[in-house]
């Protein structure tokens, strides 16, 4: 009698943790929120802010980055729009950075010319932030 009093009592608490080891993910809205912001500051030419929004294990400048882009394909990321999400993947838990993460795929007007992108954003014991930015175009 006792075992079957106990099995509701071990299926409420693994539903408990079960979210809330949910509750480290990334959601599609925070994703687009932080990208959002990493390119208001790159439209202002405010790399530090910019980096605030990168995770702390990547060491890359985004002056460098953003001004070596602009000079060698001829780009002007004062004006940056997001025309188009093309596609986003999810993960609760990646093995690789033992954490979740969250790419978004798109399609950026960065002063008139169309680029595609893809951002990866992790959240790990380390941090949380952009991880790995693509660039296509």
């Amino acid at each position: 009698m006792k075992l079957i009093k106990t099995i509701p009592i071990f299926l409420m608490l693994f539903t408990v943790f079960s979210f809330a080891g949910c509750s480290n993910g990334i959601s599609g809205k925070e994703a687009k929120e932080h990208i959002n912001g990493f390119f208001r500051a790159i439209e202002t030419k405010d790399y530090d802010h910019a980096s605030t929004f990168l995770h702390p294990e990547i060491s890359a400048d985004p002056k460098t980055v953003f001004e070596n882009l602009e000079h060698e394909k001829n780009l002007d990321f004062s004006a940056i729009t997001i025309t188009k999400y093309t596609g986003f993947s999810s993960s609760y838990y990646n093995s690789a950075v033992q954490g979740s993460l969250y790419t978004l795929n798109m399609k950026v007007d960065a002063g008139g010319k169309e680029l595609k992108m893809e951002i990866t954003i992790v959240r790990n014991d380390r941090g949380y932030g952009i991880y790995q930015l693509e660039i296509d175009g």
